[in-house]
């Protein structure tokens, strides 16, 4: 991997968004260090600028005000953006950022979880994410939920008499052969949990059924501006499986990101 410094100069812009303060319903942690074992030795022929956003210990809000704030000043260079963390309410504050940018942003929610759970105390933690962006300039229509195996009760009211696009983990291949995102901008969000637990062992809610060739040609169907990839946990998987096919992951979403 070429580093630079210079965002001018870079193919792609990345931010590390370390951060487990977004999971409060399990005990299986481990986010913190996701970002930096995905880069550790990790290459690839484009030329990126590295940045770090450093959590708040204490306050998840201002964690995720951070982040806005990063993602709004990396925008300004007009590069593609991907962003790792972290638990998936990493994603909250880039995703809103951008879509008040770009009103016309489509979302491609790669994970084995619909994440449209009500908010708990007043948090936007990992669970609640998608449903939060509903009320920050999304539609319903502008959301594709793939690879989605578990479906809570509460998302199942929250969706009586909505029409979601939800595609399964028998459905990725539907997936590819109707997405068209046309002209308007795509942000793909890649929770590893979407990978089955034999090759996602690293992770708080091993619930996926797919395999890392259908993750990647999902990835290369989205051809997504921006991108984020999230809820690895190196701590939960002796073997690595869980890092290694991470990057593979972040090398499909570097080369096919249009630059």
């Amino acid at each position: 991997m070429t580093r630079i410094n210079s965002p001018q100069d870079a193919d792609v812009l990345i931010q590390k968004l370390p951060s487990d303060m977004g999971i409060h319903r399990n005990p299986r942690k481990g986010t913190l260090d996701g970002p930096d074992r995905i880069l550790e030795d990790f290459s690839t022929y484009r030329e990126m600028l590295v940045e770090k956003v450093f959590p708040d210990e204490f306050s998840l809000e201002e964690t995720q005000q951070r982040i806005a704030e990063n993602t709004e000043d990396l925008m300004q260079y007009g590069k593609p953006l991907v962003s790792l963390g972290g638990d998936h309410s990493v994603s909250f504050p880039a995703v809103k950022a951008l879509k008040k940018e770009m009103p016309d942003l489509k979302l491609v929610w790669l994970d084995a979880h619909l994440d449209l759970k009500e908010k708990v105390d007043g948090h936007v933690s990992h669970d609640v994410v998608v449903r939060e962006l509903l009320n920050s300039g999304f539609s319903l229509e502008e959301i594709y939920f793939v690879g989605t195996t578990k479906v809570d009760g509460d998302e199942k009211e929250f969706l009586e008499g909505k029409e979601p696009q939800i595609y399964r983990s028998s459905d990725i291949q539907d997936f590819i052969r109707e997405f068209s995102p046309g002209e308007q901008p795509v942000y793909l969000s890649l929770d590893i949990d979407v990978l089955s637990e034999e090759e996602a062992p690293g992770t708080g809610y091993p619930d996926g059924e797919l395999s890392p060739e259908e993750v990647s040609k999902v990835v290369d169907a989205v051809k997504p501006s921006y991108a984020d990839l999230v809820e690895v946990a190196p701590s939960l998987d002796t073997e690595s499986r869980t890092v290694e096919n991470s990057r593979n992951l972040l090398e499909s979403i570097i080369t096919g990101i249009d630059c």
